[in-house]
């Protein structure tokens, strides 16, 4: 070993802080740029990856138990951008946006009204 001191040994010196143990909670994460939010429960899905799917398979991000009407693989909301875009994926009931039949995909604006079978969800931005 040279005597020439290597940047690590500075730890315990004026020169450089101690590393501190934290305290308290961690670090949470940031609050997502969208969610969907169950117009009657009131639950909240965050759309946090850029594909969120919708269905009633356990795979999918937003699970729908209990609803025939939802397909295993209804819907999926993908981020491009800043933009949330949702897609049917064959399923056979349909996705609505407002009331309207989906043809193709949909660029979610906020307060968008999104009906799969039974569940309707109201899309949201981060305040």
């Amino acid at each position: 070993m040279s005597g020439k001191p290597r940047s690590h040994d500075n730890f315990g010196t004026d020169k450089v802080a101690k590393p501190t143990r934290e305290k308290g909670e961690g670090t949470l994460q940031s609050p997502p740029l969208a969610t969907l939010v169950h117009e009657k429960t009131g639950q909240i899905h965050p759309l946090l990856t850029d594909i969120t799917t919708i269905g009633r398979d356990k795979t999918s991000t937003i699970m729908v138990r209990e609803d025939t009407a939802v397909s295993r693989r209804h819907a999926h909301v993908l981020r491009k951008g800043v933009n949330f875009v949702i897609e049917d994926l064959g399923s056979s009931n349909g996705v609505y946006i407002n009331g309207r039949k989906l043809e193709g995909s949909h660029i979610l604006q906020v307060g968008d009204k999104v009906e799969i079978g039974a569940q309707v969800y109201l899309f949201k931005r981060r305040a």
